[in-house]
């Protein structure tokens, strides 16, 4: 990766970010990697020398690495932090699986495995993210395959880096910036299956969907002249036009009209996955939407 200082940062942004290198360790993949795009995967490591990427934009990366440091050190004596465990995958290929499980607390009925998260508020106001069921489902996995031993419960230490004391009693706004959210704890069956497919979807390459870009379908807006922002946004053009239908015999004018919003890309459109340039169907999907 080539990083670059446009920002003229002090040079200990420089040293975190090449020292902050993730590895998977001796083995074929990582968790978050399996769980992720195989197209981004196989992109990343393709062109892994010509990606460019900003110190300032790892902002969030070091202030998750100073939590992981502060909160391992601070780990009670019976619990084990930072772990790093292997196994091999179910299925063709019989590929090795690796991840680094943030904090196992020992219980009565097994291990309590941790993940710690910096992330926005809106995140756990609108419940938690699929990937944190599928990451800890995994490294569960993990623990009784790699280490023979019992996995009791999952949950996720969430640290919310944008709270706000101002706003904690708006409704399902988090009530203080450390959260922990609980994660179901899937059956063995069912997280075997689960890292199967995933094995399978990384060896046919497959291309991203539309959860992997996070995408926003298309929607149909009801606009007025002379304003800028929509009255109502629907899903399809019929809707919009029958809300205009129900304006008019309200008497509220007239001058309005349907405006198509395309579908957006999230991931894609702001280069996320920092792979977007080398991506031949977001290049495909570009010219198809704007050009």
């Amino acid at each position: 990766m080539i990083l670059t200082n446009k920002y003229k940062l002090p040079k200990a942004f420089e040293k975190f970010s090449k020292n902050d290198e993730y590895s998977r360790g001796d083995a074929d993949i990582s968790v978050t990697s399996l769980i992720d795009s195989p197209q981004v995967f196989r992109l990343r490591t393709k062109h892994d020398s010509e990606i460019t990427e900003d110190v300032s934009d790892q902002i969030f990366s070091l202030l998750g690495t100073a939590i992981h440091l502060v909160l391992e050190r601070g780990a009670d004596e019976n619990a084990i932090t930072e772990e790093r465990l292997y196994m091999k995958c179910p299925g063709p290929g019989n590929l090795r699986l690796s991840g680094a499980i943030d904090l196992q607390t020992p219980s009565e009925d097994g291990w309590i495995l941790s993940d710690y998260k910096t992330c926005s508020t809106a995140t756990l106001m609108h419940s938690s993210k699929p990937e944190w069921h599928k990451q800890l489902n995994c490294y569960a996995e993990l623990v009784e395959q790699a280490k023979g031993e019992t996995v009791a419960s999952l949950e996720v230490i969430a640290i919310c880096r944008d709270w706000s004391a101002f706003r904690r009693k708006q409704k399902g706004y988090p009530a203080s910036p450390i959260v922990k959210v609980d994660i179901p704890l899937w059956t063995s069956e069912e997280r075997r299956e689960y890292i199967f497919n995933r094995i399978q979807a990384h060896e046919l390459q497959k291309l991203c969907n539309a959860q992997d870009r996070w995408s926003k379908p298309g929607r149909f807006a009801v606009m007025r002249e002379h304003r800028v922002r929509a009255i109502k946004i629907l899903d399809t053009r019929k809707e919009a036009e029958d809300y205009i239908q129900c304006l008019k015999p309200a008497g509220r004018g007239g001058g309005y009209f349907v405006e198509y919003r395309p579908s957006k890309n999230i991931r894609c459109e702001n280069n996320y996955c920092q792979v977007s340039n080398f991506c031949e169907q977001w290049s495909k999907i570009y010219q198809d939407t704007f050009l």
